[in-house]
């Protein structure tokens, strides 16, 4: 029984302490996840701008392996940002040496559309780590907040409801805030490499 007590003791004080990183990860998750929302923001007009000004489609079929050694900087700057870091390692790629070139590119395409996809990491974990933090949020208080009942310390008992309530509600704006932002980058990016294999193919053929 002593025993019992003791492991009951441990859990609680482990318990207990762990409430307080957890309400400092989920202020700490939430503030990035409104600067990652503003950068959604900007990016979404960027990319309404761009295709506004000309159709991806166009863009790409307008290069050719001929012309696209002669384009200046200012005209890589005016190109959509997914374009731009390709471009100029693709470039690179042309200049050197015919042999294995075709390889090369192809590795060249398959980094980049890895390091498209890897860009979605964090969101995908904020999906998951958002609400979990928000159901620690609200376990943990509960155990005081009983004890506070069974003692008749009403402050002390709606003080921890409080944090369990407003714990759950942070985790879960931040987990279906990623989820929405993980979404629609989602498109972006399967849009974006099937315009840099396209426009690959373009410039190969």
């Amino acid at each position: 029984m002593n025993l019992l007590n003791l492991l009951q003791n441990i859990l609680s004080v482990i318990s207990s302490a762990m409430l307080y990183p957890v309400m400092i990860l989920l202020v700490i998750l939430f503030v990035w996840m409104i600067i990652t929302i503003g950068g959604f923001v900007s990016e979404y007009f960027e990319r309404k701008r761009q295709t506004q000004k000309q159709n991806p489609n166009e863009f790409i079929e307008s290069f050719s392996n001929d012309n696209i050694l002669r384009f200046t900087s200012q005209e890589i700057q005016r190109m959509p940002s997914c374009f731009q870091e390709y471009f100029r390692e693709l470039v690179n790629e042309l200049k050197r040496d015919k042999s294995g070139r075709e390889i090369r590119i192809e590795y060249l395409l398959q980094s980049k559309e890895q390091k498209m996809v890897k860009s979605l990491d964090k969101l995908r974990l904020m999906i998951r780590v958002g609400p979990t933090l928000g159901l620690m949020g609200t376990i943990i208080p509960m155990g005081p907040a009983l004890s506070a009942l069974s003692q008749g310390d009403l402050e002390k008992l709606s003080s921890n409801i409080i944090i369990a309530f407003t714990t759950t509600v942070v985790g879960l704006a931040i987990g279906i805030a990623a989820y929405y932002l993980s979404t629609v980058k989602n498109r972006w990016i399967n849009d974006d490499i099937k315009n840099l294999e396209y426009f690959t193919e373009c410039i190969m053929k």
